[in-house]
């Protein structure tokens, strides 16, 4: 098994253009728990899919004592969302617990270049948006290559191996926006987001986090999903 911290990191675009915001993907050493977050608010928020679980998408505990962030009365106190993750199961023994989703205009000139081992990802045509995958192969399953790589055309961002012998992939693939994510992206889009002062804040990152029931098995498990948005004014 590794002996040292996993990590993989991606982003659609380029380190000198237009880009997404960039992801880590990380698996301390000797663990089957993984952790992702954007690069740049690693120190706020991530997700963590735990082993043997819930999965959990939270504040981090650092930013909540660093900062002391109230929550609102009734909270959780790092605003944390949990859920049942699938796991990988016969006949396939795949699972897809995770998805990141950017869309075509979230390849912005952010006027910071960004450094360090990235794998980038050709940006989508308009309409379009990147989805990477995190997906859990067992031992058992069959598979030549990386996940979806012949059923679906995906392309392979990296792989890490759990101390659980479990083979994590990151994949992607460019789908078409359809209408109604489309029109979530807008509604997250127009939100009036003011700062302490009260004053309108422009061109601001936001996270859109939700789940849906996972689609290979109605075993009441749920697929985690984040949408990279910016809302630009």
């Amino acid at each position: 098994m590794p002996e040292s911290i996993q990590t993989l990191r991606f982003a659609v675009g380029s380190a000198t253009g237009p880009r997404s915001r960039s992801w880590r993907l990380w698996v301390p050493k000797h663990k089957s728990d993984v952790y992702i977050s954007s690069r740049r608010l690693g120190s706020s928020v991530k997700v963590s899919l735990h082993e043997p679980g819930p999965s959990v998408f939270a504040l981090t505990k650092e930013w909540v004592e660093q900062t002391g962030f109230k929550t609102p009365e009734g909270r959780d106190r790092r605003l944390a969302i949990k859920w049942e993750r699938p796991r990988p199961q016969p006949p396939r023994h795949v699972a897809r617990p995770f998805t990141i989703i950017v869309p075509w205009d979230e390849v912005l000139d952010r006027g910071i270049s960004e450094t360090g081992d990235i794998v980038w990802v050709q940006a989508p045509p308009e309409n379009m948006c990147i989805h990477f995958d995190i997906i859990y192969l067992s031992a058992r399953a069959q598979v030549t290559g990386h996940a979806g790589a012949r059923s679906m055309g995906t392309g392979l961002v990296g792989e890490v191996q759990l101390q659980n012998v479990v083979r994590v992939f990151v994949t992607w693939l460019a789908r078409r926006m359809e209408d109604p994510l489309r029109q979530h992206v807008m509604k997250i889009r127009s939100a009036r987001i003011i700062d302490k002062q009260g004053n309108p804040l422009e061109k601001v990152g936001m996270l859109a986090f939700g789940t849906e029931p996972n689609p290979d098995a109605d075993d009441g498990t749920q697929v985690g999903t984040l949408l990279d948005v910016t809302r630009s004014q």
